[in-house]
């Protein structure tokens, strides 16, 4: 192996090492979502950061220096993590009940103390009501499973297409019609989009 192998192999090695622990990190923050997270955090840290690797290389031309190169890379090894937990955590769970309940939990309105608007918690619940009768009633019954999954659920895609026996397209347009119709019956109300961002941001 010439010199230049041999720096070029400690380099790669040294930055698996670095997404390794970015990895493992990551994935701690979530045990929650895994089964028998202290067995499962180091192998499944392995393969982000192989993963992560493998994503940094095929993508390196794309780096401009804008960050440190680390700071860039870690982003790989985290993202990655994030998706490999999220998909971990539906593997034991049966959606079988998300899919069949329509009904939402009321959203986590903050209380007037807490604010600085006084007016803003009854916007809020003005907005959610809205929100709950337009997926009540206007929404077809796929829409409904899609968007209580996918949005409020926090339901990976893949599994969501798993479950309805179906493909990634078909799944992004009934969450896409979806939020129209909800886009429109707002905006219908006299709310915009930026005034319900607003709404519901933290101050």
């Amino acid at each position: 192996m010439s010199a230049t192998g041999e720096e070029q192999a400690v380099v790669l090695g040294d930055l698996r090492t670095f997404l390794l622990r970015a990895a493992q990190y990551a994935l701690s923050l979530h045990s929650d979502d895994l089964a028998q997270a202290d067995a499962k955090i180091e192998p499944l840290a392995e393969d982000c950061a192989q993963e992560a690797l493998l994503a940094i290389l095929k993508h390196l031309h794309e780096f401009r220096g804008d960050s440190k190169f680390t700071t860039w890379a870690y982003k790989f090894a985290v993202n990655i993590a994030l998706v490999v937990a999220r998909r971990e955590r539906w593997k034991s769970v049966s959606l079988d009940q998300i899919m069949s309940d329509a009904d939402l939990d009321d959203w986590p309105i903050r209380d007037e103390s807490q604010v600085t608007d006084p007016d803003r918690p009854a916007l809020q619940a003005e907005i959610w009501a809205i929100i709950r009768e337009t997926i009540d009633h206007d929404l077809t019954e796929r829409q409904r499973q899609v968007l209580k999954a996918m949005v409020f659920e926090e339901v990976p895609m893949d599994e969501v297409v798993r479950y309805l026996k179906t493909n990634r397209n078909a799944v992004y347009k009934l969450l896409h019609d979806a939020r129209r119709r909800l886009k429109a019956r707002l905006e219908a109300r006299g709310f915009g989009v930026p005034e319900i961002l607003d709404s519901f941001s933290a101050r």
